[in-house]
């Protein structure tokens, strides 16, 4: 089995293959991180507001194709660059990872997402949330409305009731 293990992941530790996964994903997310601050809100093929849904099944193939790409790269290091692999390379590999990954999704239309669907799926998906939205702000209203009814009433009955005794107080002292 440690030979398995060996050939698949190379001769590392699950320790060293751990510490780099960590410096892989602070790579990683510093490259997210830039590429997500600069998405241009306005563009009519992604939504004003963010949408951790829309983002997902945007990406996803990409992801997929960074997972596979960083697996490549790294497994295959030593014998590309000829020295052993390090943290630093670790981060680096997430910086670049991904955006291999990126450049392919724009060359290769098989790993980008058909967007105008995606919009039209986030459209309705949007239209329902703002319905139920909606719906249970009027609900929550109406709510409010009978409770503010109810407390009402019952200071008119209050109100009534103490009237009655005093009406009733003055006949008895006539």
């Amino acid at each position: 089995m440690s030979e398995f293990f060996k050939t698949i992941f190379g001769d590392y530790s699950i320790v060293q293959l751990c510490g780099y996964l960590w410096f892989f994903l602070i790579g990683y997310a510093i490259y997210f991180l830039t590429e997500t601050s600069g998405r241009n809100v306005q563009s009519s093929a992604t939504p004003v507001k963010w949408n951790w849904k829309f983002w997902f099944m945007d990406n996803w193939k990409r992801y997929l194709t960074t997972i596979l790409c960083s697996y490549v790269l790294f497994r295959f290091y030593i014998e590309v660059c000829g020295h052993p692999f390090g943290n630093f390379d670790a981060v680096s590999l997430g910086l670049i990872g991904d955006g291999i990954a990126a450049t392919l999704k724009g060359r290769i239309k098989a790993i980008g997402a058909d967007r105008q669907k995606l919009m039209t799926v986030y459209a309705a998906d949007e239209l329902k949330s703002d319905q139920k939205n909606t719906a249970d702000e009027l609900k929550l209203n109406q709510d409010s409305a009978a409770d503010e009814l109810k407390n009402n009433q019952k200071i008119v009955a209050d109100g009534v009731k103490s009237d009655n005794k005093i009406i009733a107080n003055e006949l008895k002292n006539q």
